[in-house]
């Protein structure tokens, strides 16, 4: 016998107290409600209703046994609700990107995973740290996050460099022409950044290899590159950004001048990241300029 379609069954009678009522309720006929709670004492070998002319009653066992019938079905409801966010999820890629690489590359990102992979795409833009933690514990299959990174359990992927434009106030002296600018001629200005909590190796990188060429900065931190831009455009501080989109009014964009100033990239999954999607957004990300 089908225990939880009967289960319902009693349900329902002891609900309505009459089983014409509860067979309307579960649009079936009454006859088949009625051999069905029968079927359903047999199996227990308990009489659950006491039946007579105006309805029915609940019988001691029938009162005992109510709570955890309806408890059953409570439970098979979310076990059929858990059922379907697995297969859901088994057909979602689940995506991260580091915010500084903006929407028009996050979406290029997800785009060519999702074909690759055939499947659905959540994108989620974030930290580094907050990226990495999501794939360790598997609500991320894959991410785009600052390099270097303590993975914790997370794989590694491919390395990828990114070239970087300067972005400094309009007004700014260094501004004049449309040549490369010399960070040296920016030492007034703070450098606007991530906080180090977002990514703590590659926040002390940068600012060790700002310090190796000659220039030592003050970090302003910024927790978006909204909020970066906000401080360029108001003039109190730079910025470097692989975004190639990434500007506004007040703000003009510079190639930095001398050695090549990269946003390296890597690209971190789980065991079960869809085959071939670390390759689809490693070769994607070396197509940005």
């Amino acid at each position: 016998m089908d225990l939880l379609r009967h289960l319902a069954f009693f349900v329902t009678v002891a609900e309505e107290r009459h089983f014409g009522n509860a067979a309307r309720r579960l649009t079936i006929a009454q006859p088949p409600l009625s051999q069905g709670v029968r079927r359903l004492e047999t199996r227990l070998g308990v009489r659950l209703f006491d039946r007579g002319p105006g309805g029915v009653s609940l019988t001691g066992a029938g009162r005992d046994l109510l709570p955890r019938a309806r408890a059953l079905l409570d439970d098979a409801d979310a076990l059929a609700a858990a059922a379907r966010r697995q297969a859901e999820a088994a057909q979602l890629l689940r995506i991260g990107v580091v915010a500084g690489l903006g929407p028009r590359v996050a979406a290029r990102l997800a785009t060519r995973a999702g074909r690759a992979a055939a499947r659905r795409v959540a994108l989620t833009s974030g930290s580094t740290v907050t990226l990495v933690d999501a794939v360790s514990v598997g609500t991320l299959d894959v991410a785009v996050v600052a390099h270097p990174v303590v993975l914790e359990s997370a794989r590694a992927g491919p390395v990828v460099a990114l070239p970087t434009a300067v972005l400094l106030p309009a007004a700014h002296p260094a501004a004049a022409g449309d040549g490369p600018v010399a960070l040296r001629a920016l030492r007034d200005l703070d450098l606007a950044t991530a906080p180090r909590s977002h990514a703590p190796a590659a926040h002390d990188l940068l600012l060790d290899t700002l310090e190796t060429r000659g220039r030592p900065v003050r970090a302003a931190e910024a927790d978006d590159p909204a909020a970066a831009l906000t401080l360029v455009a108001t003039g109190t501080a730079f910025a470097l950004t692989p975004d190639p989109d990434l500007g506004a009014d007040g703000v003009v964009r510079r190639a930095p001048a001398g050695a090549p100033l990269a946003f390296r990239v890597r690209v971190v999954h789980h065991d079960g990241a869809p085959p071939g999607v670390v390759d689809v957004l490693a070769d994607t990300l070396r197509e940005v300029r």
